[in-house]
């Protein structure tokens, strides 16, 4: 039957400390759809089938940027050529930085149960037009390497999770710089790549950080990517070689959102970035999630989503 479709990630980090938030979402949806709860990602094109034989008309993912990302790409495998099904997120997870970045407020119960009342009445959604980024078949709205990875690794490896917890392995990070402690070598290894960018390639084969980003900001405020909706049918793609002292001295315009003007920073809008290796693994994330390859890596635009805004 058509109507909003709920995919309930359990393992998310904001959904574990909430053990029945399933069959909460369950009693507040009542006959407005369903709520499918998944245990691992070879579930979800299962999901993705189901929903597209119902005709649900609006995904809501109860999970962080990850599970997004892997419901997103999941149900574009499936549905194909089909228009997808618009996108709401519940805000399942402990960062939700595309929530933020699109500036979706809200708890995953009052965003939930009020879907539920505009669809009872058939009143229509604020909708935005979201594009994604598509890395080697995977779609996201944040894609990087370098920096990127490193934080989350740091990041992942403490026993909390959370806005409080990011902030303070960025405080961590700038501390071990301007003491030049062991800590600094670990969250600024470089990754070791030749890097292509709709046909120019980057002059530089080291890079502190690599970034393409569908979305302005990627999480604590920081907005690298502020050209990310410049040009329809483009990414906001950056790599930069900065030593890690001279990427604390400009953190104050990552957040603010300005271009950074320096010779070892390139930003450009593209169509089309291929990465090639040079190191046995080349850790990247789409998301929040780390992935590991020795193969090429091409990104470009994805499909645009229509995103529900409560």
């Amino acid at each position: 039957m058509p109507g909003i479709g709920i995919i309930h990630n359990p393992f998310a980090r904001g959904n574990l400390k909430r053990p029945r938030v399933a069959e909460r979402l369950r009693r507040i949806l009542g006959n407005e759809g369903i709520v499918v709860e998944t245990r691992n990602i070879n579930e979800l094109p299962g999901v993705a089938e189901k929903f597209l034989q119902d005709g649900i008309e609006i995904i809501a993912v109860n999970g962080g940027d990850g599970t997004l990302h892997l419901t997103l790409t999941a149900f574009i495998q499936v549905y194909g050529d089909k228009p997808l099904p618009k996108l709401m997120s519940l805000r399942g997870g402990t960062m939700n930085t595309m929530s933020t970045s699109l500036k979706l407020k809200g708890a995953t119960l009052e965003i939930c149960a009020k879907a539920a009342e505009c669809y009872r009445r058939g009143e229509s959604f604020e909708l935005l037009d979201q594009p994604l980024v598509c890395l080697n078949g995977k779609y996201g709205f944040m894609t990087g390497a370098g920096l990127a990875t490193n934080f989350l690794e740091a990041y992942y490896s403490g026993t909390n999770t959370g806005p409080i917890e990011g902030a303070k392995v960025v405080a961590k990070a700038v501390l071990s710089v301007i003491g030049r402690t062991e800590y600094v070598k670990k969250l600024f290894a470089l990754a070791q790549a030749e890097v292509v960018v709709d046909g120019e390639k980057v002059p530089f084969e080291e890079f502190t950080a690599i970034l393409g980003c569908s979305i302005v900001e990627i999480g604590l405020g920081f907005k690298p990517t502020p050209r990310a909706y410049d040009q329809p049918g483009r990414f906001h793609f950056v790599a930069t070689k900065i030593p890690p002292i001279g990427v604390v001295r400009r953190l104050h315009l990552l957040h603010q959102g300005k271009d950074i003007i320096h010779p070892d920073f390139f930003s450009r809008l593209a169509q089309r970035a291929e990465i090639r290796p040079k190191q046995d693994r080349f850790r990247y994330t789409i998301d929040g999630e780390l992935y590991d390859t020795e193969e090429p890596i091409v990104m470009s635009p994805g499909p645009t989503v229509k995103v529900v805004k409560i």
